[in-house]
């Protein structure tokens, strides 16, 4: 029976392995072309027909080993929807010394016209590179007369000098995978682990030959190697250079898409991917050196970079101005609140992340401009001078993933923490809009790393503890030609006021107000008040009135009142069948509302949708509904709290009934009927 297993196995490679070998750049049949819809997923707005990427480890005697990363795209673009798989993006890394390099970019899109395939290349306008941060650039690959129906062929190749750094092999996106087709080849002088990422199942094939790599060199002139070579070959000298290699292939067919929803932190952390993780390097000349590490040891070592440690030892440029601070400030909140808005009123954050300093202290002071490390790590050594417990906090951001090994390229960001005996005020100032102890989203992500002077480190849940609340109270007089008069009062705190003062702090009024208007459906802001838009730390207000002229249905003699207006949920954010991801609430939030329905002279309630109490596994959640008559009047409170940041895939199938039963509820009607 083993022996028959092995048999089928070996037969399925053998028959992808033909597949690949009949798929050549700029060769597409007229069945793919004239393809409708993905045969396993009607669905899918676009799908990856074939992705093929080849690593190959190449010695040069003067400045060894580098490699080339080879990759072919062939994409099917079925819908409208699908028309972003148009741009492929390709980052490219660099330190000064070491770099990255994109060459042999080719593109082709082939489209059907009459009963002929016709094809549009790429042109050079197409590719273009954008400075991401001064260690990285992003190039963009787009492609031309992209439309429904269309295949894309996108051909490049990546020269590295980061010999002991690979970026993951991605096997799983948001659309199906027909066939991927991965080589690497890798020299014995690098050793590395192989950890394959996700929930779809990828076999990682290996096997070890020897290789022979010949080469020349020049010969330094007035050496005996010089003196001995022939007219022709003087100053050139040949070599060879035999090693082993293991060789790792990756072969995989009808890979299901892997979709995003809401409440997600990165979906690029759960999608199936193998990923290469130095462990070692054995050089004849170095010997044998040791990269796998604990978390605490990278921090160790990043610690003592130049541009990190190096940096929060320097308080020359600063001290005059703390001490200013110092002498007006006795209570040790007060001070440490006023050196970090200090911070945040002078440095602009320039958009940069990096656990490094891009300017230095000084620089950032006399620009007042930095990224982030320049103006959290100078923050920190403020509030140590200041005499206060801080340490910088390493922080991976959402968009860069959550790490899964020790390595110092798991980080990108660095916040500041004081600590508080056993508790740690966390703080950014980055943007001037973050109270104390409030982190932007893009920092709230799992776990960071605190890394102290001496070299310990601890590790920080990022998540907020304290539940962020919005609190509305809303009076609402309905009339019988439909018309819906009202007025509403928000209240926000925490991270829910964060979020809104970032993203209207720097707008006017009507802005706020015409855009808030295009929001709402049938609805106009006649009029919108902000108390405390551009103060941190205090209870965000929004008060406004507005005007519904379509609020209500008639139906002979009764009125259908949808009796939280706009402020119901209408759509259940979570569809899956299974979720095998977690969710991500990022912040722990209350919500209640008060609803007070004034009712028609000449009608009464004919009907009140029933009350409701739920609540999810363990008292991590509740939800309250209730409605109640008095007079002509008809309050209704809605209140639910989600105590967790973060729930596990576990949660899932409660959090969605959760969610559908709060849509059917909010979404039922007060009937009214006249008297």
């Amino acid at each position: 029976m083993k022996l028959h297993f092995t048999f089928i196995l070996a037969f399925i490679s053998v028959s992808i392995n033909a597949q690949t070998n009949d798929i050549k750049f700029g060769k597409v049949s007229m069945e793919e072309v004239a393809q409708k819809e993905h045969n396993l997923d009607k669905e899918a707005d676009a799908a990856i027909l074939f992705k093929k990427e080849r690593l190959v480890y190449d010695y040069n005697p003067s400045k060894g080993f580098n490699y080339s990363r080879k990759v072919h795209y062939r994409i099917k673009v079925y819908k409208k929807s699908g028309l972003s798989w148009s741009t492929i993006t390709v980052p490219l890394y660099n330190n000064g010394a070491l770099s990255q390099k994109i060459y042999g970019v080719e593109g082709l899109t082939f489209n059907v016209q009459g009963n002929e395939i016709v094809k549009d290349k790429l042109k050079k306008d197409g590719v273009f590179t954008q400075n991401v941060n001064k260690y990285e650039d992003k190039v963009s690959i787009t492609m031309p007369n992209v439309k429904e129906g269309s295949i894309i062929d996108i051909e490049y190749e990546i020269a590295s000098d980061f010999v002991g750094s690979i970026a993951p092999f991605v096997v799983q996106y948001g659309i199906p995978v027909n066939l991927v087709d991965i080589k690497v080849e890798i020299p014995e002088y690098f050793n590395y682990k192989k950890n394959v990422r996700g929930f779809y199942p990828v076999q990682i094939g290996e096997v070890t030959e020897k290789k022979r790599v010949d080469f020349q060199y020049k010969k330094e002139r007035g050496t005996k190697a010089w003196e001995s070579s022939d007219a022709s070959t003087q100053g050139i000298g040949r070599g060879s250079l035999e090693y082993f290699e293991t060789d790792y292939s990756i072969i995989a067919n009808n890979i299901p898409a892997f979709k995003e929803e809401q409440y997600t932190d990165n979906i690029d952390n759960y999608r199936s991917a193998i990923v290469f993780e130095l462990e070692s390097t054995k050089f004849p000349s170095e010997g044998y050196r040791m990269y796998s590490q604990t978390w605490g040891d990278v921090a160790n070592v990043i610690y003592k970079y130049d541009d990190f440690g190096g940096e929060l030892s320097k308080n020359k440029v600063f001290r005059k101005d703390i001490d200013v601070l110092i002498s007006k400030y006795a209570d040790k909140a007060e001070l440490a609140a006023s050196i970090y808005n200090f911070v945040k009123e002078k440095i602009v954050w320039d958009g940069y992340y990096g656990y490094g300093c891009e300017n230095g202290f000084e620089k950032t002071i006399e620009e007042q401009k930095g990224n982030v490390a320049d103006i959290n790590l100078m923050l920190t050594a403020m509030l140590r001078y200041a005499g206060f417990k801080a340490n910088p906090v390493l922080v991976s951001t959402k968009n860069h993933g959550v790490p899964l090994f020790p390595t110092t390229s798991g980080f990108n960001y660095v916040i500041s923490a004081i600590e508080n005996g056993g508790d740690y005020i966390l703080l950014d100032a980055t943007n001037n809009m973050l109270a104390v102890n409030e982190l932007p989203n893009r920092a709230i992500n799992w776990y960071g790393r605190l890394v102290r002077e001496d070299g310990s480190s601890v590790s920080i849940d990022l998540s907020p503890k304290k539940l962020s609340s919005k609190t509305i109270f809303m009076n609402v007089q309905l009339k019988e030609d439909g018309l819906v008069n009202g007025n509403m009062r928000t209240s926000l705190t925490d991270n829910l006021a964060y979020d809104y003062r970032d993203v209207n702090s720097r707008k006017s009024i009507e802005e706020i107000k015409d855009e808030k208007s295009e929001l709402l459906t049938y609805t106009e802001i006649l009029n919108l008040e902000v108390k405390n838009l551009n103060v941190p730390g205090l209870p965000m207000v929004e008060t406004i009135s507005f005007e519904n002229e379509n609020g209500l249905e008639r139906i002979g003699e009764k009125i259908y009142v949808d009796p939280m207006l706009f402020l119901a949920i209408k759509e259940n954010p979570f569809k899956m069948e299974k979720r095998e991801y977690p969710i991500d609430f990022i912040f722990p939030r209350a919500e209640k509302i008060n609803i007070s329905l004034n009712i028609p002279e000449g009608y009464k309630v004919e009907y009140l949708p029933e009350n409701l109490a739920i609540g999810l596994p363990e008292g991590k959640g509740i939800y309250n509904f209730t409605m109640k008559e008095n007079g002509n009047n008809i309050q209704l409170v809605s209140s639910y709290e989600i105590k967790n940041a973060m729930f596990s895939p576990n949660y899932y199938t409660a959090i969605k009934e959760f969610y559908n039963q709060i849509v059917q509820k909010q979404t039922e009607k007060v009937v009214l009927t006249k008297i």
